[in-house]
């Protein structure tokens, strides 16, 4: 209840604006119930990104599980990451907006978990890159990738209604290929033994 009203708050207001009273008073209790389970703002604030990070892979797991080939596995991350910045919980994004007012002891052992993620995203690239799909380099392309998976947080409400679209769409330009080439690709792959 705690991190999921401060994610709320840090989102809406940004973590410089939110007060830990503003929290506890959406949460129905007191400063001090707060500051008894976080010490400092700070603190609840690493958490609430722990927990981005912790939604973000378990949704890239479950996005992934049944995805075999390349571009099963290249598709499923977008729909994974756009599925955890757009879902009705703000915690997510708050560790994609807010990352830069962690401390340094906070950023260490996150970012362990942040790497897990970018490990996963080259892996699936580096497959595609062997496979001859991908003719960039698989770093520097999931850089770009996840700036703009990251930047539909600004889109406007009308083109996030259909997520598995937009995952689509944005797959296929990752791979400079149209809609209908990655739709092919797909097909083909599942038809694949």
């Amino acid at each position: 209840m705690i991190i999921e009203q401060a994610a709320q708050s840090f989102y809406e207001l940004g973590f410089d604006r939110t007060t830990v009273r503003d929290i506890a008073a959406a949460a129905g209790m007191t400063s001090g119930s707060i500051f008894y389970h976080f010490p400092t703002k700070e603190d609840l604030l690493a958490w609430v990104i722990r927990e981005g990070l912790t939604l973000g892979h378990e949704t890239a797991e479950r996005a992934l599980s049944g995805a075999t080939t390349p571009v099963q596995r290249y598709h499923a991350l977008f729909v994974g990451h756009l599925k955890a910045l757009h879902d009705d919980r703000h915690i997510h994004k708050v560790s994609v907006q807010e990352w830069s007012r962690l401390g340094d002891e906070a950023r260490v052992h996150l970012k362990q978990m942040n790497d897990r993620y970018r490990e996963r995203w080259l892996n699936v690239l580096t497959d595609l890159s062997l496979q001859g799909v991908l003719k960039a380099e698989p770093e520097m392309v999931r850089r770009t990738l996840i700036a703009s998976l990251n930047w539909t947080l600004h889109y406007k409400i009308e083109d996030l209604v259909d997520l598995p679209r937009l995952a689509i769409r944005m797959a296929a330009a990752g791979l400079n290929l149209s809609l209908s080439e990655f739709e092919i690709c797909l097909q083909e792959e599942q038809a694949s033994p």
